[in-house]
């Protein structure tokens, strides 16, 4: 059984472990690791932890993802992950207060 995701904003979408590959890739890009069946490997993993089950979250799959690479040859590659997952969240943050703002009837 293919799980679906459940993203931030509460919608439901098909698993894709490409989007996983491509996460990890970025991040190996940005650690400068070049080691892309490494990220393959990383990304096998991860969709393997969350077969068989209906839904995941979204965080579950980045908490996984942290996991694996904290776990593995390149720690420099865990922190980039790490970093661009913390960065990602804190633009949603401001995003998310900025659109509150503009929604407020003034």
């Amino acid at each position: 059984m293919t799980p679906h995701v459940m993203k931030r904003d509460g919608c439901k979408v098909p698993f894709k472990s490409e989007r996983i590959n491509e996460a990890i890739l970025r991040a190996a890009k940005a650690a400068g690791v070049d080691d892309a069946d490494y990220c393959a490997t990383v990304a096998e993993v991860v969709s393997q932890q969350m077969q068989g089950r209906a839904q995941v979250d979204i965080s579950e799959i980045q908490t996984a993802v942290e996991n694996q690479l904290m776990s593995g040859p390149y720690k420099q590659l865990a922190r980039a992950y790490i970093e661009y997952r913390h960065d990602r969240d804190s633009q949603r943050e401001k995003r998310g207060r900025l659109n509150q703002e503009i929604s407020r009837p003034g």
